[in-house]
């Protein structure tokens, strides 16, 4: 009979160490969740700020008196990065319409970005609006497809 007490105090310990471990193996699974959450947030609170510095970059380029080549060949540059770091993680994982990205460009890259064409655009233009509209959709589309993912 003094076995029995033994063999139950071994149960409860081995039942005891298996509850630790699995606990230790949840807690774990969960903070890697939130650790990843956070990461790819701050990942994407990185680009949604340079493209709305793009965009601020954009229609300030828009709304000179003249052409600033300069100016024109960094929106060219920044688009093109911010474009291609969609590639890289979170992002990667993300569905995003191609067409988002086009119409991205072209807001800002289409109309009146030659010297030749160039006029200094109103605040009411149809071309500082499609700027804004197409910075809206991209980051609409991003934080829908964070949602989807994270959350």
């Amino acid at each position: 009979m003094s076995e029995s007490p033994t063999f139950i105090s071994s149960l409860f310990q081995i039942f005891t160490w298996i509850i630790i471990i699995i606990g230790w193996y949840v807690v774990h699974y969960f903070t890697l969740k939130r650790e990843n959450r956070k990461e790819a947030r701050e990942r994407i609170d990185v680009f949604l700020k340079s493209l709305h510095d793009i965009e601020v970059k954009a229609i300030s380029f828009h709304r000179h008196n003249e052409f600033k080549e300069d100016i024109a060949f960094d929106l060219k540059y920044e688009i093109q990065r911010a474009i291609s770091r969609l590639n890289r993680q979170p992002f990667c994982k993300f569905t995003i319409n191609p067409r988002l990205l086009t119409a991205f460009r072209q807001a800002v890259t289409f109309r009146n970005f030659e010297p030749r064409d160039f006029s200094c655009q109103e605040s009411a233009s149809r071309i500082l609006s499609d700027i804004a509209s197409a910075v809206d959709d991209i980051e609409e589309q991003i934080e829908k497809e964070y949602e989807r993912i994270y959350l």
